[in-house]
């Protein structure tokens, strides 16, 4: 079979090949036997038809059929002959075909441009691992303390910062009720996460059985009720009760009652431990983002010409991961039915930038990947899945690694993964550089 490919551009090639007309009508023949053993003539037995009466009868479906499917085939057969990583169907641009003569066929298709991983050995990686400090084991430690404390009624004192507090609260905007911001007996701790701090810092001081009107500005942010984020409401609020935290003894006998029971066994271990567990997490941390400068790197060195369908297709992923996080926000419960979701181009225009970025950066990783012959085997995947099931709390590991099979989870938890070794095989290759900083260091650069 005569090839030959053509460059239309970097991501497309014009492909010509023939079809040798006695392949042609090999098939064509052997369509017509299979025809004869389906159908029944009048005249004549299951299978015994001539093949003039049924040329003549369905010759011109049985040609058509026949040439779809040997183009094709041929064209799948010269696609993978000559290595090129396709990305669409290709398409037909031209097929010449007379009767006793070789088929002509020309297609387009899209691909992968191929592309050479450049020498990335001498790339220099900084790996800033954030500095533990005692402040850090003491914060942990607190936490292990807070956890084992036993709740105090308090009855001689206003409420103070993080006391645990009782309240009877009622919410308005312009004087109109709203969703959530009604409640009784709610149990909150002053300067926890779930408690506004504006709102908050306005009720220390207050005494058990006071009651008054706090104002508070709604961030920006602010999810739980969209409808009222950014606004000034007014929360009318009682005062029931306050609670304290009594935090057990700091010594020997606190680190061991920690569960699970002797994991420690004196206060002074439990602060080493901590601090290496802490110090483990921050090395962690630090690779990857690590891994984040070295795939950014890379990706800048090697830069691709992305294929027009790939950016179309990430595109729309994008967009459909926008509409899911909103519904997530809104608490709507509705299936999202991405077939029918069609991309403005306002949001291609919004998404095209990042889109072309990220797929740069798989393509780059996934010729990494070959380069450095990274695979992923089935122990790998199974310990990956039975880790996320004790995570998410599923008991039976198996089932859900076989509904992940269908939806497709499964597959992309298998690039994960290829992705992370394929990463920490090329941080073995760079020139890392060490350093710790301290906390603020470590936020302001980020």
């Amino acid at each position: 079979m005569n090839i030959n490919i053509e460059d239309i551009d970097s991501c497309k090639k014009k492909i010509k090949f023939d079809i040798a007309y006695k392949d042609y009508q090999a098939k064509v023949k052997k369509s017509y036997l299979n025809l004869a053993q389906q159908i029944k003539l009048p005249g004549f037995r299951p299978g015994k038809a001539p093949m003039s009466v049924l040329e003549k009868r369905f010759g011109p479906n049985v040609k058509k059929e026949v040439m779809t499917q040997i183009i094709s085939e041929r064209l799948t057969e010269v696609i993978e002959e000559k290595g090129l990583r396709s990305v669409s169907p290709p398409q037909l641009l031209e097929v010449e075909a007379e009767e006793g003569t070789d088929i002509s066929v020309s297609a387009s298709v899209e691909i992968v441009p191929e592309f050479e991983i450049k020498n990335y050995s001498k790339v220099e990686i900084p790996l800033e691992i954030q500095k533990v400090t005692d402040e850090d084991v003491n914060q942990a430690i607190n936490y292990q303390r807070e956890r084992q404390g036993t709740k105090a009624q308090i009855t001689d004192r206003p409420v103070e910062d993080r006391d645990f507090v009782k309240l009877d609260f009622k919410g308005t905007l312009n004087n109109e009720t709203f969703e959530g911001g009604e409640g009784s007996d709610h149990i909150v701790q002053i300067g926890s996460e779930y408690l506004l701090k504006d709102m908050g810092d306005q009720l220390i001081g207050m005494s058990i059985g006071e009651e008054k009107d706090i104002s508070v500005k709604i961030p920006q942010d602010y999810s739980s009720n969209k409808s009222i984020a950014g606004q000034e409401v007014i929360f009318h609020v009682s005062l029931k009760g306050i609670q304290k935290n009594q935090l057990p003894e700091l010594d020997d006998n606190f680190a061991k009652n920690i569960e699970p029971k002797n994991k420690f066994s004196s206060l002074e271990d439990m602060k080493q431990k901590i601090k290496s567990q802490i110090e483990e997490h921050a090395r962690g941390d630090a690779h990857r983002k690590a891994k984040e400068v070295v795939t950014t790197k890379i990706t800048a060195m090697n830069p691709i010409e992305v294929p027009e369908s790939l950016i179309e297709e990430q595109i729309k992923h994008m967009v459909i991961q926008n509409l899911k996080k909103d519904q997530r926000e809104k608490k709507q419960a509705e299936t999202i039915n991405e077939e029918e979701i069609n991309v403005t181009d306002s949001q291609r225009k919004d998404h095209r930038e990042n889109a072309i970025k990220l797929l740069q950066q798989e393509l780059v990783l996934d010729q990494l990947a070959v380069n450095l012959n990274i695979q992923v085997d089935e122990n790998e995947l199974n310990a990956e899945v039975n880790n996320m099931a004790r995570m998410l709390g599923e008991t039976d590991a198996h089932k859900m690694k076989k509904q992940w099979g269908k939806d497709g989870v499964l597959v992309r938890l298998q690039s994960r993964i290829k992705r992370d070794k394929t990463l920490d095989e090329v941080m073995k290759e760079v020139k890392v550089k060490e350093e710790f900083v301290d906390r603020k260091e470590h936020i302001d650069n980020n």
